[in-house]
Order: structure tokens, then C-alpha cells, then sequence
């Protein structure tokens, strides 16, 4: 186990080959998962459960996926600012030998994108000298076909697991799905068709067909969404053509080295035959 900034700094040098970029990236997640093994060993640990951006690099590996943050959705437990701070103090408070301590630095309220609350804290953890601040987005209610997994979730720099309640693939897949019909070319979130993507051709994550497609009527029910397969070709066959797509693709390729040179083209064909063949059968 890394218990010094010196320590991390030398192992992220020889990965990153003093790429800053990547270097900043693999501090980030190295935090995150500092946090996350804190959550593994609490009284929270059945309350907490791992999605989003998190979730997408452990499955398809943190060399393909970065993310800024921490996305949870807690189970069984009240979701207000007071208590999500209690919960997150305690659990920032477990002391675990890796040298690091974390505070809270900022706590705001926050709507999702289909209009539900969370809760988003700002944690600054320090090892020795070393600082890294990271966000942690906390929701509440949603749904998770057919429930939260157990998940091994394997260490970046270390060679153990840790065990985590997460969404399964197929809710993953779902939600990320539901995003992209509904806000059509209007999106400005291109990494839910980078991580649908990722997914399907990295062949790393198991899916079942059938679960997926209830995974995504339940994900459309909760959102107030239905969308019938005239509708989906409708949107799919807009967003192959779409211009400003490409556009936004290009900039999310610039500010995110991990997507190289993926052509959105492909990009879009795989995601959209996908959808095509999983969904609107």
C-alpha cells in the first residue's frame, strides 16, 4: 500500500511517463478510491452504491475512462444535506493505513438532470505535503434492475480488491441509453456515447439482452419518458447526421486524452446499431 506522496508521485511517474495529464488523472483516482475503501469498510457500506464515471473505468479500465467524480445513489437512507454531511463525515473519519485524511470543503444542493435532488461535497484529501480535491455526488430512489450487485472493484496500484454494491451493468447501460434518446441533439454529454461505446466493443462487460430492455423501460417509467421504435429510428437517424455532434465531439476528444483519435463516425454507428438492436427490437 502507497503511504506517501513520495511513493505515489514515483509510481504515477513511471505509468504516466510524466504525461501531466494522465499524472493528474491517476492522483484523482487514487483519492477516489481512498474514499471508496473507506465506504467499503463502514456501517454504509449496504447504503452506498457506485455509478456513473466510476463505475464505466472500473469496467472497461481506467486507461480508457476517466472521470472527475464520485456518482452514488444511497439506499435505505435519508437524502438532505445535514445527514448526507454526517454520513460522509463518518466516513472520511475511518482511519486506514494509507496516510491520507480527508476534509470536507464544500457542500451544495444540487437537482440531477431528470429534476431529482442530491447532494454534492467537495473533499480536499492531503498525503504529506500532497493535495487533491474531489467531488462526490450523492442521489437517492433510483431504480436498479433488478438490484444493486456486489462488486469486486479492483485496485489501481495495488493487487486486492474491494467490495462495493454497484448498479449493474444493464442499469448502467440503461440510464446512459435513456439520456441519449431523450435529449437527441441537443446533448452536450458525449461521454454517455463514449462510455456505450467502450462497452460494447471493449467486450470486458457482460450484458443480457432481455435485462437491459427492463432495465430501460423501469430507467424510462422513473424519468417520465416513453419512447416507441418510430420515435427511437427518429432520433438515432437525427443524431447520425447531426453536425453539431460531430462539433462537440471533437472538443470532448481534446479535453479528454483517453478517447485518442476515436472517430465519432464509428463511434455513432456502434452506439446507434446498438440501441437499435437491444432496444427497439
Amino acid at each position: 500500500m502507497i503511504h506517501t506522496s513520495k511513493q505515489l508521485k514515483d509510481k504515477v511517474r513511471n505509468i504516466s511517463h510524466s504525461d501531466n495529464q494522465i499524472a493528474q488523472m491517476l492522483i484523482r483516482n487514487f483519492i477516489m478510491e481512498r474514499f471508496l475503501e473507506r465506504v467499503s469498510v463502514s456501517r454504509y457500506r449496504n447504503n452506498f452504491i457506485l455509478k456513473g464515471g466510476m463505475l464505466v473505468a472500473s469496467l472497461v479500465g481506467i486507461d480508457t475512462r476517466a472521470t472527475m467524480d464520485i456518482d452514488s445513489t444511497l439506499k435505505a437512507l435519508p437524502l438532505n444535506k445535514e445527514d448526507a454531511v454526517r454520513i460522509v463525515n463518518e466516513i472520511i473519519g475511518i482511519h486506514i493505513e494509507d496516510g491520507i485524511r480527508f476534509e470536507m470543503v464544500k457542500v451544495v444542493e444540487i437537482m440531477t438532470d431528470f429534476e431529482y435532488p442530491g447532494v454534492r461535497m467537495v473533499l480536499e484529501a492531503r498525503l504529506d505535503r500532497l493535495k487533491q480535491r474531489i467531488k462526490i455526488d450523492l442521489s437517492t430512489d433510483d431504480v436498479i434492475t433488478p438490484a444493486a450487485i456486489r462488486y469486486n472493484y479492483r485496485l489501481m496500484f495495488e493487487d486486492r480488491n474491494i467490495e462495493l454494491l454497484t448498479y449493474t451493468p444493464e442499469t448502467l447501460l440503461a440510464e446512459k441509453i435513456q439520456t441519449i434518446l431523450a435529449r437527441g441533439i441537443t446533448t452536450t454529454r458525449m461521454r454517455d456515447f463514449y462510455d456505450v461505446y467502450e462497452i460494447v466493443v471493449g467486450n470486458k462487460v457482460t450484458v443480457e439482452k432481455a435485462l437491459l430492455a427492463e432495465a430501460f423501460a423501469a430507467t424510462c417509467m422513473k424519468r417520465k419518458t416513453i419512447f416507441c421504435s418510430e420515435q427511437i429510428e427518429k432520433i438515432l437517424n437525427e443524431i447520425s447526421t447531426d453536425g453539431g455532434l460531430l462539433n462537440l465531439w471533437e472538443l470532448y476528444k481534446k479535453d479528454n486524452f483517453y478517447v485518442g483519435d476515436t472517430n465519432w463516425a464509428v463511434v455513432c454507428e456502434v452506439v446507434c446499431d446498438y440501441i437499435r438492436e437491444n432496444i427497439s427490437e
